[in-house]
């Protein structure tokens, strides 16, 4: 069985693929644009761009199932440009529906789309099920669930099954220090060497972490279809507000952290985001075994065990 991943040089999809490749999927077909990938041993890389139809038409060719992760932008900054986001984020997956299509095979897709960003506000503090109303407050959660709705229109008519991932916040390794989204990973890469760390919005503001890998064991449960078409949670349950996880960096780093709070650019973030994930557990068997503490003290064990000369600096 061939499968795909859209947007495989990404942070979630680099990782997927060398989860899969551990776990035994033999063939993968990975999908990057112009980011070097070499993927890992066996896998096909397929240079190409979603917004040309016979790139799509390359990449989709005898795939059975594909792992969709292709997008731009973060909830941060998606409305500087919400024509370009549109551009940027729904036009390529449509393209690529199009060219399933044309291709007949009716593979499954595993779309990961967003926990965070889609649902209402809740002021009740009731973790989201799959089944709440949804009510976006960014670019990225409106295309994320617009992502969703076009799948469950491919669906009906036949020519794919799908599952839609609503992933909570994914954490597991460092990220780039200047990047906007991926609060663990930026903020630990930060203070691993000293540099002070950016905060969006509000320091109370609460959120749902998932480790990658138990993001990517629930992403290969999903991906043989119990429906044409599903949604579901995918999280912890549990939420930390950003002040929580600093805390928790700052303790598994042994050295005191600067901030630079900016709450004028997140200011339309969601204030508390934390999913039911109930679904998961009953109709795929799949629930967390990383707790969030653990989960960053291992990833500034494997950063000490890479660098083991270069010691944990104060950002003061």
């Amino acid at each position: 069985m061939l499968t795909g991943i859209a947007g495989a040089s990404g942070f979630i999809g680099s990782y997927l693929s060398r989860w899969l490749a551990a776990a035994g999927t033999a063939s993968l077909r990975l999908l990057v644009r112009n980011t070097p990938v070499a993927g890992p041993a066996g896998a096909e890389v397929c240079r190409g761009d979603l917004h040309l139809p016979a790139d799509c038409d390359r990449f989709v060719d005898g795939l059975a199932v594909i792992y969709y992760l292709a997008h731009e932008n973060a909830p941060v900054n998606s409305d500087a440009d919400q024509p370009r986001d549109v551009h940027a984020n729904l036009e390529p997956l449509l393209n690529l529906l199009r060219a399933v299509e044309r291709a007949g095979a009716r593979p499954h897709i595993v779309y990961f789309g967003s926990g965070g960003a889609v649902y209402a506000g809740n002021r009740a503090r009731i973790p989201f099920r799959e089944t709440d109303p949804c009510r976006p407050v960014s670019s990225y959660g409106i295309l994320k669930l617009a992502a969703e709705q076009y799948l469950r229109l491919a669906a009906d008519r036949g020519y794919l099954t799908a599952t839609a991932l609503r992933p909570s916040n994914a954490y597991g390794t460092l990220l780039p220090q200047h990047r906007k989204q991926g609060l663990i990973g930026v903020a630990l890469n930060n203070a691993l060497h000293g540099q002070p760390i950016r905060v969006f919005g509000d320091m109370s503001n609460v959120r749902d972490y998932v480790h990658l890998d138990d993001l990517c064991a629930m992403a290969h449960r999903t991906s043989t279809p119990r429906q044409a078409f599903d949604i579901v949670n995918v999280g912890s349950g549990t939420g930390h507000s950003v002040a929580d996880v600093l805390r928790v960096i700052e303790e598994c780093c042994g050295a005191p952290l600067e901030l630079e709070i900016s709450p004028s650019e997140g200011k339309w973030l969601t204030d508390w985001a934390v999913l039911d994930i109930a679904k998961a557990w009953r109709e795929y068997g799949w629930q967390p075994s990383v707790e969030l503490a653990c989960g960053i003290r291992a990833m500034v064990s494997a950063w000490r065990d890479a660098f083991p000369a270069h010691p944990v600096q104060s950002s003061r």
